[in-house]
């Protein structure tokens, strides 16, 4: 490599960069898009890996690999992709995504005002320097809670606004999936990307792109990734631009646009210029979802609810006095499960305090659900008519939310509250909210071993066959919440063996790790059957599931139990 190519290289990959790549790939957001134990892994020995991985970038020796990839389910029935990149490919990627954000930060900046969804942090800007900061703060975006409010917000203002008499609501079809390669790389050129990282991005996007059973080269970057939704919105600039030097009232949180107007044909001439710039990029408008219309009289409404955080609810009722960046962590924390924002809590508000907040959320959801669903042991229940109902199922996901958060923190205190009447609500909303099925998986988990449950979700399974990602969740919760005999370890295992997805097939794993004896002659043969499996990221995962199911942190003995 000529000293100018390593010269560049260097600015994108030095061991610095790609720690800096690091930290945020391991607080990124979308914790089924992240290797969780592969970072234990990577991490027991940072440096040196970090040092490895520069060394063989700048070196032209680093090659991407394919991600695992599954389909996780939306309300439509239809699906979209999910891409988990390996640990490597997640630091270049964000490496990459690291040094275009710094270099362009103010630019980006400049259209906060209306474009809302993933926000660059403040602390971007200072690129690589950012290490040597005490109290680093190594989020790559804002809070997505206050952003998505300030969205809301903005659109609501309008709403109100009476010279405003029509409004276009429209996104654009599988955006992520449907990004050419070759449109993004000469933004990204007018961004300052130098040629030799271009051609690297894509030897890698090529790669990522795609569904399970194929690559779509030329076309699509994987979500989940940080980095991804990174790159979109810079994908989407010249268009922010477009419409806003038009003079068009206009508001984007990712694909989802909102422009209002005085008349119906201004908003058919803006349509008319996204469409015809669209299709410039090969993309094209969702016509299902793109509507010009007039605002009801009641303009109340027209308007649309803000999205509640469980931790900011918490500060907002005790107007915590916490000092600002230290309230800022808790906020940036984008996994509502995650342990580090229950103990900031318990932490924050202390003892009879907090136990009174989550008992009186805890009153409020069940009064809320049993009021709602009632009627659910009659035979004519119409859960048709309450699965239809948007805002209500907004409502009650929120609240299943809600409700866990609240049970996770008094767990700690050895006080959950659980109401057996919640049981088949949770088991209702699993079946016909099945693209939320893990947050009411996670409910029924805090019940532990129930025959109501497990009779429900064996009956699932089935149901569910065209969807890899909800049999994942109910194997998960049947993990942790049934009894299995001889017979039906054995049966679980000859369809572990048989099955194909990647995901359902861990699901199995997990089932069997949980249940079998060392001692059990089905031992060795799961234990073979897991070092045979081809895909590394099911290794991985199984790897962390044993670590917590056994409290080791010997990684290396099971490393070496998986074949790793």
């Amino acid at each position: 490599m000529d000293s100018n190519n390593e010269s560049i290289f260097k600015k994108y990959f030095s061991p610095e960069s790609l720690r800096l790549a690091w930290e945020r790939m391991v607080r990124s957001n979308g914790k089924d898009a992240k290797d969780f134990f592969g970072i234990d892994i990577y991490a027991s020995n940072l440096d040196k890996n970090l040092t490895l991985l520069s060394e063989a970038i700048i070196k032209g020796e680093f090659k991407p690999q394919r991600p695992f990839k599954y389909y996780e389910p939306k309300a439509s029935k239809t699906h979209r992709t999910k891409s988990v990149l390996s640990i490597e490919d997640s630091l270049v990627y964000q490496a990459i995504a690291n040094t275009v954000a710094t270099a362009n930060y103010k630019r980006l900046a400049e259209n906060n005002s209306f474009v809302f969804g993933s926000v660059l942090h403040p602390e971007v800007e200072k690129g690589n320097e950012l290490l040597n900061d005490d109290e680093a703060d190594f989020y790559f975006f804002e809070y997505y809670i206050p952003l998505y409010n300030k969205f809301i917000n903005s659109v609501n203002t309008e709403i109100d606004n009476t010279n405003i008499r029509f409004k276009l609501e429209t996104d654009i079809t599988g955006f992520f999936d449907c990004i050419p390669h070759s449109k993004l790389l000469i933004t990204l050129h007018k961004f300052g990307v130098e040629p030799e990282i271009l051609d690297l991005l894509v030897d890698c996007l090529n790669l990522y792109s795609g569904t399970k059973e194929s690559v779509t080269p030329g076309v699509g970057i994987p979500q989940g990734a940080a980095a991804s939704f990174f790159f979109a919105n810079v994908f989407l600039n010249d268009l922010d631009y477009l419409i806003s030097q038009n003079g068009y009232t206009y508001y984007r949180y990712m694909d989802d646009i909102r422009i209002y107007e005085e008349t119906e044909e201004k908003l058919t001439e803006v349509l008319v210029l996204i469409d015809n710039y669209l299709k410039g990029r090969a993309l094209s408008l969702n016509t299902k979802k793109t509507s010009i219309e007039e605002i009801s009289e009641d303009r109340e409404s027209e308007k649309l609810p803000l999205l509640a955080g469980y931790g900011q609810e918490l500060l907002e009722e005790y107007e915590i006095k916490k000092p600002n960046k230290e309230k800022q962590d808790y906020l940036n924390e984008q996994n509502p499960d995650n342990e580090q924002s229950k103990k900031y809590i318990v932490k924050t508000i202390e003892g009879d305090e907090l136990i009174k907040f989550c008992k009186k959320d805890i009153k409020e959801a069940e009064e809320f659900l049993l009021n709602k669903f009632k009627d659910i042991e009659k035979t004519n229940f119409n859960a048709r008519t309450l699965a239809n109902d948007e805002e209500l199922k907004k409502q009650i996901i929120h609240i299943a939310y809600k409700w866990r958060s609240a049970n996770s923190i008094l767990k700690t205190e050895n006080r959950p509250i659980l109401n057996e009447k919640l049981i088949p609500i949770w088991l209702f909303c699993a079946e016909h909210f099945f693209w939320k099925a893990n947050h009411f998986c996670w409910n029924l988990n805090q019940y532990g071993a129930n025959n109501l449950i497990t009779q429900k979700l064996n009956e699932l399974i089935p149901k569910f066959k065209s969807f890899e990602w909800v049999r994942y969740q109910i194997l998960s919760n049947m993990a942790n919440v049934q009894n299995f005999n001889s017979s039906e370890l054995r049966e679980i295992f000859r369809k572990a063996k048989e099955e194909t997805s990647g995901l359902v097939r861990l699901g199995y794993y997990m089932i069997l790790i949980k249940h079998l004896k060392s001692d059990h002659q089905l031992f060795a043969s799961l234990r073979q059957a897991i070092r045979d499996d081809k895909e590394p990221y099911i290794k991985n995962r199984l790897s962390s599931y044993i670590s917590r199911q056994t409290g080791s942190e010997k990684i290396n003995e099971i490393k070496y139990w998986f074949g790793l």
